[in-house]
């Protein structure tokens, strides 16, 4: 395992940010992406950046960065994050969330 500072900062400077874009088809407005994302930032003050960007094609996509500091890293974290947030993007967007790319830790250059 690897050894953890107080803000569970490895000692490879990796940090416990999970990082990562949802993409979705390009059915979905930029604007409703922005009123997601909005959203989230609203309800979880854990979202350090949130932004929707241009991805392929004619595809948007929401990107993100997300603190999990609060615990040392395992390989469960992802999924306790994802899966939820999952389930309710494709409850709302069905087939039109079409990727996704989460992963952590995060080494944080500038």
């Amino acid at each position: 395992m690897d050894s953890y500072n107080s803000k569970n900062t490895r000692n490879d400077g990796a940090i416990n940010y999970i990082t990562g874009l949802w993409k979705f088809s390009s059915k979905v407005p930029v604007e409703q992406l922005e009123e997601v994302a909005k959203k989230w930032a609203a309800e979880d003050p854990k979202y350090l950046q949130l932004y929707v960007r241009k991805c392929s094609k004619d595809q948007y996509g929401i990107g993100f960065m997300y603190d999990y500091t609060h615990q040392e890293s395992s390989e469960g974290q992802n999924k306790e994050y994802m899966d939820p947030l999952m389930d309710s993007l494709k409850r709302q967007f069905g087939n039109d969330l079409v990727g996704w790319d989460v992963s952590s830790p995060t080494w944080i250059i500038k």
